[in-house]
């Protein structure tokens, strides 16, 4: 397994940038290591360094044209990729420098890496040749591109290989697609070969199935032939995706990720999993400073706050979708104590005819007594610039947190957002759980289940 791995000089790295990886454990998501952060910010470069050390067993060493090498490092490029028993390789600029490079094994030898790359332009030609790669084959022909391309026509010669077992590959799509689309290899009369897909007796090619159908077939090419820990590495997977299918395509990688390495670079929330996190998954946030490409991961302190938060039956939104977008962000994160903070500081400000600079974290943050948690959590992926708004009656809280983050406090001069009534004493009522909400009660199990079971039947 491989448990690091470390770029300086590679376009906007020009300091030397670790990426911690996750090791799978058997736990479900416990190998996934998960990239946001902004557009241009550094996601696919970690992705490039991957596909650079896939391709170093070949005779020809990947070459470093002069854009992709940074001037703050003497024009000069060092990666380093670890296993967890500390043997290492480095890929490095030459001595005599430019674009040409050398490995040095350090106990892990180049013929022994093979990383499962997709990139994010997997569009390929409808019409192939007959080629047939096995993974090994796949391994031994991915070349490190130059320039970054926009087809992805080695997946072309994978087809022939999961012709010879569909069962396989479908079983694997069909846990994403739903139905099944109906699909062969055929040869049209010019001598050409194409994928055929059949809806409903109307046949087409590849040339007109959507971008999104086609970016599911690439990736789970890459899973339906894995073994147990393999590594692969996909660079946004949501591409072309409605949601429905980026939740179903997620939970793919989560299970494959078990006892696989799976590294994704990601602009969407729906592959942002907390599940991945408790399990022993990592997650980083990727960001560009004023000193280059910098990469910020939580470690085990941050996790244990996330297991709390998810832990809050009375406010689950705190770290829902909406939460989870944030990681996506520049900066300039608005921090208030809840979901009626975020609907009437909105509401505020369209009476006012103001703007505020900034997103707000989600629906809020669940409460005053979560701050802490949100701040380290945003402090340990780099975040620059966020504001706490909280109530007149937690002024002691900005006392005391604004010593331990270099962030921006404020507090209205008011107890809440909105006045409230006095609420009155209400009389019980009484729910299918307990008010812990863990324990149902027996005698509803029943009326449950056929509840559950109408809705199934119904959706079939």
């Amino acid at each position: 397994m491989y448990s690091k791995l470390s770029i300086k000089g590679l376009r906007g790295f020009s300091q030397t940038g670790n990426l911690n990886l996750s090791i799978p454990n058997g736990q479900i998501g416990s190998g996934l290591t998960t990239l946001v952060g902004p557009n241009n910010a550094g996601k696919s470069t970690i992705i490039e360094a991957f596909k650079a050390f896939n391709s170093i067993k070949g005779h020809n060493k990947p070459s470093f044209t002069e854009g992709k090498r940074n001037k703050n490092t003497d024009d000069r490029i060092e990666l380093k990729l670890y296993k967890d028993d500390d043997n290492f390789i480095t890929l490095r600029t030459s001595p005599q420098g430019g674009s040409e490079t050398e490995s040095i094994s350090n106990g892990l030898e180049d013929s022994n890496i093979n990383i499962f790359v997709i990139k994010s332009r997997r569009t390929f030609n409808p019409y192939f040749s007959k080629s047939k790669w096995n993974r090994n084959d796949f391994f031994q022909h991915d070349a490190f591109e130059e320039q970054r391309s926009a087809v992805y026509n080695n997946f072309s010669n994978r087809l022939f290989n999961i012709n010879e077992n569909p069962n396989d590959f479908n079983k694997i799509l069909s846990k994403v697609l739903s139905p099944l689309p109906n699909w062969t290899i055929d040869q049209s009369d010019n001598g050409n070969y194409y994928i055929k897909f059949n809806y409903d007796n109307h046949y087409h090619s590849s040339e007109g199935a959507g971008e999104g159908l086609l970016s599911i077939f690439t990736i789970v090419d890459a899973l339906y032939d894995s073994q147990k820990d393999d590594i692969i590495v996909i660079d946004e997977p949501e591409l072309s995706l409605h949601p429905s299918l980026q939740r179903k395509l997620c939970q793919l990688l989560l299970e494959f990720s078990a006892d696989r390495q799976i590294v994704i670079s990601t602009h969407s929330p729906y592959f942002v999993s907390w599940e991945s996190l408790l399990n022993g998954g990592k997650l980083a946030r990727i960001i560009k400073k004023n000193n280059g490409t910098e990469i910020n991961q939580l470690v085990e302190k941050q996790i244990q706050s996330i297991k709390q938060l998810l832990g809050n039956f009375f406010n689950p939104h705190t770290l829902g979708i909406d939460a989870k977008e944030i990681f996506f962000l520049e900066d300039n994160v608005l921090i208030v104590e809840g979901q009626e903070d975020v609907v009437y500081f909105q509401q505020i400000l369209n009476i006012l005819h103001l703007q505020i600079s900034g997103s707000f974290f989600g629906w809020g943050i669940g409460g005053a007594g979560n701050l802490d948690k949100i701040l380290d959590i945003l402090n340990q992926l780099g975040y620059d610039k966020v504001s706490v708004i909280l109530d007149k009656n937690m002024e002691h809280l900005i006392k005391q947190y604004s010593k331990d983050y270099p962030y921006l406090f404020q507090a209205i001069p008011t107890n809440d957002i909105r006045d409230k009534k006095a609420i009155q004493e209400k009389s019980a009522v009484e729910g299918l759980i307990d008010q812990s909400g863990k324990i149902i009660k027996e005698q509803y199990i029943d009326d449950i289940q056929k509840i559950i079971n109408n809705i199934n039947e119904y959706n079939a």
